[in-house]
């Protein structure tokens, strides 16, 4: 594709970004001339050389498969996309490198703004602010797990009933 054309690049980008699984061909792309050219800003003309061009053998082409052509015609507007599984695959990793990224910047979040214990927070704020022991320690007390009732022993199983 090299020296092609901006234009055989921008219908190349356009056929990676839109191609759907197909259990008979692998990939394929719908790629109506006039419609792709108002979406990239081309004639009619100049898409339809881009794809009659990519559908055309190339021999400097690092993949041999149906002679080194990116599509194949299936019908009006349908199209084969020769090297479809490998389009997806970078495109899945690049998924995948985000939501990576994504989940390690939460994480990252997560960590800076601290997983305090329940009441821990107002523990530290008030001792920061210079409250005496005594409510520290009201505070801490609050936020303690409660005693078991008195009139079962604590490894006695809970009655649901209750």
């Amino acid at each position: 594709m090299v020296g092609a054309g901006a234009v055989v690049f921008a219908v190349m980008g356009y056929v990676i970004a839109k191609q759907v699984p197909s259990r008979e061909v692998g990939s394929q792309v719908r790629l109506n001339p006039i419609l792709l050219a108002a979406i990239l800003g081309e004639s009619p003309d100049e898409i339809k050389r881009a794809i009659e061009f990519l559908c055309s053998p190339d021999d400097r082409s690092t993949t041999k498969k149906e002679g080194g052509r990116r599509l194949k015609k299936l019908g009006e507007f349908d199209y084969q996309v020769i090297n479809g599984a490998k389009y997806r695959a970078i495109r899945d990793e690049e998924t995948r490198l985000e939501q990576n990224r994504d989940s390690q910047r939460r994480f990252r979040d997560r960590q800076k703004s601290g997983s305090a214990l329940p009441g821990e927070k107002a523990v530290l704020k008030a001792e920061e602010d210079g409250v005496d022991q005594a409510e520290v320690d009201r505070l801490i007390t609050k936020h303690l797990p409660q005693p078991c009732r008195e009139d079962r022993l604590p490894d006695e199983p809970v009655d649901a009933g209750l």
